[in-house]
C-alpha cells in the first residue's frame, strides 16, 4: 500500500512540478475578502470582477517573501488595465501595479493548455505584518489570476484539488468545454494512473483467483 501511495504522488503530481495551486475565487461571494493562507507558497487566485475591487489580505507572524504577479487569459475580450495595490499595515506603504504602464508579453502554459498575457512581477523581503492586496480596473469587469508565492508545492489534496476544479476553470475562466480540462499534459498524467491503477487492480485478481486454484 506504500509503494502504490508513492506511485499514486509520482505519476499523478508530476504534472505540476512548475503550477500554482489553483483558487477559485470568481466562486465566492462579490466582495468578500479573501484570506491567503501561506503567502510564501505558490498559489494562483482566478478571479473576476463583477462591479467591485476584489480584496485579499495576508496576516503573517513571521517575515516572508512577498511575491506578486497578475495574468490574464487570453481569450476574447481580455482586459489588462488592471491595477494591483498591496497595502502594508494601516496604509504606511502603499505599493501599486498598474497595468496600462506595463509591456503585457504572452506565454503558454503546456501543463494545463492555456494562454496568458502577463506583466512583471513583484518580489521583496517584508516582515510580520497585515498586508491587503486590492485587484481593480475602470469599471472593475474582467478575468484575472493573482500570483501569490514562488515555493512549488504540490502535497496528494492539492493535486486531488486540483483535478477537482479543472473542469470548472476550463468552463468559467477560460470559455472552452470541460473535458479540455484533461486534453493536455495534467491528462496524460492522469490517464497513466489510471492504466496504472487497472493494471495494479487486474493483477491482483489474477493472483487472488490462481491462488484458490492451487
Amino acid at each position: 500500500m506504500k509503494k502504490f501511495s508513492l506511485l499514486f504522488f509520482a505519476v499523478v503530481s508530476f504534472g505540476f512540478t512548475f503550477a500554482h495551486q489553483p483558487r477559485l475565487v470568481f466562486d465566492l461571494p462579490v466582495g468578500q475578502v479573501v484570506n491567503i493562507q501561506k503567502p510564501e507558497v505558490s498559489q494562483a487566485f482566478y478571479g473576476i470582477l463583477s462591479g467591485q475591487e476584489d480584496v485579499y489580505q495576508i496576516i503573517s507572524d513571521t517575515g516572508f517573501l512577498l511575491y506578486v504577479n497578475l495574468v490574464v487569459p487570453n481569450i476574447s475580450g481580455y482586459k489588462t488595465d488592471f491595477t494591483v495595490d498591496i497595502i502594508e499595515g494601516n496604509n504606511a506603504v502603499y505599493t501599486r501595479l498598474d497595468g496600462k504602464a506595463f509591456v503585457w508579453t504572452d506565454f503558454f502554459e503546456p501543463f494545463a493548455g492555456d494562454a496568458y498575457f502577463q506583466w512583471p512581477s513583484l518580489e521583496k523581503e517584508v516582515g510580520p505584518w497585515t498586508y491587503t492586496i486590492r485587484v481593480a480596473n475602470p469599471g472593475n469587469q474582467g478575468k484575472y489570476s493573482l500570483a501569490i508565492g514562488k515555493i512549488e508545492s504540490f502535497p496528494l489534496n492539492e493535486t486531488i484539488n486540483t483535478y477537482k476544479v479543472l473542469p470548472e476553470l476550463k468552463m468559467v475562466f477560460f470559455n472552452k468545454p470541460w473535458y479540455m480540462a484533461y486534453r493536455n499534459i495534467v491528462g496524460w498524467f492522469l490517464m497513466w494512473f489510471v492504466v496504472i491503477v487497472a493494471v495494479i487492480i487486474w493483477g491482483s485478481i489474477k493472483i487472488i483467483k490462481h491462488r484458490r486454484h492451487i
